[in-house]
């Protein structure tokens, strides 16, 4: 007979697991999410716009608990719902699957896009106080000032919350290809990972939180003829594929899946164990390099043991093997990636 409590604890773990591809799942099984990002409408990088657009075609397989566009003054909130607006076609069209697979509606999708700064830290705080067993991912698409100030604002709710977020890659050069004084200089002078990431990382009350900081693997989304490949795949699903396309049209130089915000969506859809950031690889191969003082927090591996983790710029030598063997990780997995995405626009779309 096996025990109650072991049995309980079985069913726990297989309702909070990610579901497969195209698989109808309750709500309640589902990761909660909430995404922070810089999507805006006056300039910028447009994986923004491609990253939202990812979300939007898995969005059966998370629940979002909140959009928070919170680049305020760049029509963060216009650019979200126009996203939404590209899903809303294709969830109204009776030749998909949006419905049976049971995607949320548009409407409530609106509803969970914050407006202004003081209603996310207010949407944040509540969500994460709000009685549920499953942890809450915080997916950090650009700057960490507003999870700052919540964290600021309520250090109490830090031990409920999963945070994952694409660093501002304090050099996305290969160094070798600069001079030494100027690969110093431009080492020197940089925040290491953006605004509000300081703040947090240095405040010991924070030590112990949940994080995986994907810092310079997610480059690996970028690289090679594969993600030029597979935008023109992706075009031919539906709105929201046309969308994701189309949003890079006017940017010569990002004709392609870029989506670099992506990878802290990937780690939700991998199908691993979500307790174990060793066993992540759709979004590169990431270490706990300080496991006494911060034992929740993982980083992009480095393959190099000589690598200062601490202070990046006391070992900048080998910055551009580091980041070779970063990038590469994710590259490596890619491919498995754009094999679930594949499937999955092919079972949304109906596709044979």
């Amino acid at each position: 007979m096996i025990p109650i409590l072991a049995l309980l604890t079985g069913l726990l773990i297989q309702s909070c697991s990610t579901p497969k591809t195209g698989e109808s799942v309750s709500v309640t099984a589902l990761p909660r999410i909430v995404v922070l990002t810089d999507i805006n409408n006056v300039g910028g990088d447009p994986d923004d716009k491609q990253s939202m657009g990812h979300l939007l075609m898995y969005a059966n397989q998370v629940e979002i608990r909140a959009i928070i566009p919170d680049y305020w003054k760049g029509k963060g909130v216009e650019a979200t719902l126009e996203a939404i607006e590209a899903y809303e076609k294709d969830f109204g069209n009776p030749l998909f699957s949006f419905d049976p697979l049971n995607y949320p509606h548009p409407d409530s999708l609106r509803k969970r896009v914050a407006g202004n700064e003081s209603k996310a830290i207010e949407i944040i705080i509540k969500e994460a106080k709000r009685e549920d067993e499953r942890p809450l991912y915080i997916l950090v698409w650009g700057s960490m000032t507003s999870l700052q100030k919540v964290l600021f604002e309520a250090p109490e709710i830090a031990n409920k919350l999963r945070v994952l977020t694409i660093a501002t890659n304090l050099m996305a050069d290969n160094p070798d290809s600069r001079q030494n004084t100027e690969v110093d200089r431009y080492c020197e002078k940089n925040n290491w990972n953006g605004r509000g990431r300081d703040e947090i990382f240095d405040d010991p009350r924070f030590n112990s939180l949940w994080w995986i900081e994907n810092d310079w693997a997610y480059n690996g989304m970028f690289e090679g003829q594969e993600p030029s490949d597979f935008l023109l795949e992706i075009k031919n699903f539906g709105e929201l594929g046309h969308y994701i396309w189309e949003v890079v049209q006017s940017h010569s130089w990002a004709h392609y899946f870029r989506a670099g915000d992506t990878p802290t969506l990937l780690y939700l859809l991998e199908e691993i164990d979500h307790d174990d950031p060793y066993s992540f690889t759709w979004g590169g191969t990431f270490s706990r390099p300080f496991p006494g003082k911060r034992p929740h927090y993982w980083i992009d591996d480095a393959g190099n043991e000589a690598w200062n983790y601490t202070d990046p710029c006391d070992s900048w030598d080998l910055a551009g093997q580091v980041y070779e063997y970063r990038v590469e990780g994710l590259r490596t997995h890619r491919p498995s990636m754009y094999d679930d995405f594949r499937n999955k626009m092919k079972q949304v779309y109906r596709s044979p």
